[in-house]
């Protein structure tokens, strides 16, 4: 019954919502029609079940795929012979093609099997990978487990962001998506400190090198984190596995998501609705502003250590701890940025302004000469990549409707993104070491297209929403719905 009711109250108050902050809103709520306490607390119960397991699973992921930039310098490249010609960007590409290629089938497929079965399986399956390379003795072997690990790393970040946004009004979603995925920034920018700890363990086993023990004893806390999520992650909205709320409360959130954006049925993600992502010119260009963040990141995750470590002159432990800063900053920058967002109910320009943020810190990292200077640009470069895929992230969520169409989205953009970590993977050559000035070239270039893919972008939203508004056009089947700018 309620969701009947509150169905009535969007084709009666969706335009003025879409306009103008409602009175109990929590980032974008459900206006008088709901009660506000009971929105609170229903959030704050979804939040706490949904957002701590997901943000800790990502850490574990973000690790898992980078923790080779601290084994490099921990005896890795001397073992494995990994510093020999390509060898070292061909073991970091390949992540890649598994990782591009497997997640539209996982967003396929995870509402069928059950976000906490799937999203626990192919985490348990990936950290038995990850601490398989700590028994390993070439690079061919490491170069096949880390493209095995990007096969089951696949499924889990657009399976995240999927759920996420599936739970969650437009414009609460953000500082969300936000929290998720600076928490993996976050934590993962301690774990050079705790690989430094880890590597000490090989000075009373000295039979198994430091790199051999990140990857042994992070693997088993990864396989660890993974029972522990199955009982902990919840399922999608309309799902009968969520008992930890109410019927009142699942109809309550069944309600008002139908009020934000229009009832939607559970839907098949089929080969048409594939062909009609794919050839909807918005998912292309929020793909490519999210492909310039994703570089960006997978640049600093891949090779700060190494260019503090070889470039800036840093010691090896300086080089460890010294990483962690940026990360560090780059999360409270990108919250802030994410709650101002929501609260101004605008994405392009904030992708526009984290754009030009990572510009200036990449410039500075590359061009300056002074190591203070250099230090503080990875600051900005970090915070300014960062940005640019939450603020993404978000705007592409704001303006999907229907399920089928945002499982393929999602996954479609983050497949695409998966091109920019063997963008990465290849600008950044053992050649250009230690400072490698083409690749931050390469990585301010591509923060360059995005940043012009946003204005263009925010062009033509705005005049789509303006032959909306005189009824020319209507939006996404439903007349008062229009495009996020």
């Amino acid at each position: 019954m309620a969701e009947k009711e509150a169905s009535v109250s969007l084709h009666e108050n969706e335009k003025l919502d879409n306009d103008t902050p409602s009175a109990s809103e929590e980032g974008g709520g459900g206006g008088t029609a709901h009660d506000s306490k009971l929105e609170r607390r229903v959030l704050r119960k979804v939040d706490i079940r949904l957002l701590p397991i997901l943000g800790a699973l990502y850490t574990i992921a973000m690790i898992d795929r980078s923790n080779i930039s601290v084994a490099r310098i921990s005896g890795l490249d001397e073992d494995v012979g990994l510093a020999v010609g390509n060898r070292a960007s061909v073991a970091l590409l390949v992540f890649f093609i598994g990782y591009m290629l497997f997640e539209l089938p996982s967003n396929m497929i995870i509402h069928r099997v059950g976000a906490a079965n799937w999203i626990s399986l192919i985490v348990f399956a990936w950290g038995l990978v990850s601490m398989g390379i700590g028994f390993l003795d070439n690079w061919v072997a490491l170069a096949v487990l880390r493209s095995f690990l990007g096969v089951f790393e696949a499924g889990f970040y657009p399976g995240c962001v999927y759920l996420i946004s599936s739970w969650y009004k437009r414009y609460e979603v953000q500082k969300r998506l936000a929290t998720f995925f600076m928490t993996g920034s976050a934590l993962s920018a301690f774990a050079n400190i705790l690989a430094l700890g880890l590597i000490q363990i090989s000075k009373v086993h000295p039979s198994y090198k430091g790199w051999r023990w990140i990857y042994i004893i992070e693997g088993v806390m990864t396989c660890v984190a993974a029972i522990i999520a199955w009982f902990v992650i919840v399922d999608f909205p309309d799902s009968d596995r969520n008992t930890f709320l109410s019927d009142e409360e699942s109809a309550f959130v069944k309600a008002r998501l139908a009020e934000d954006r229009g009832s939607e049925e559970r839907e098949k993600v089929t080969w048409a609705v594939f062909v009609e992502t794919a050839t909807d010119w918005k998912v292309w260009s929020f793909a490519l502003m999210y492909s310039a963040g994703a570089v960006g990141v997978y640049a600093f995750l891949f090779f700060l250590p190494i260019i503090l470590r070889n470039g800036m002159g840093y010691s090896q432990d300086l080089a460890f701890v010294l990483s962690a800063p940026p990360a560090l900053f780059s999360v409270v920058e990108g919250m802030f940025v994410s709650w101002l967002a929501d609260k101004m109910r605008l994405r392009g320009p904030f992708v526009i302004v984290q754009g030009l943020v990572a510009i200036v810190g990449l410039c500075m990292t590359g061009f300056v000469n002074n190591p203070v200077a250099r230090y503080v640009g990875t600051f900005l470069g970090e915070a300014g990549v960062n940005g640019l895929v939450v603020t993404t992230l978000a705007w592409q969520a704001n303006n999907l409707r229907g399920d089928a169409k945002r499982a393929c989205a999602t996954a479609f953009m983050i497949a695409v993104s998966g091109i920019g970590g063997i963008y990465s993977s290849l600008v950044f050559r053992q050649q250009d070491a230690p400072d490698y000035i083409p690749g931050i070239i390469a990585v301010m270039a591509i923060c360059i297209a995005a940043v012009v893919a946003a204005c263009f972008s925010i062009v033509l939203l705005k005049w789509e929403n303006k032959r909306a508004d005189k009824g020319k056009k209507i939006i996404d089947g439903l007349a008062d719905f229009r495009w996020t700018i």
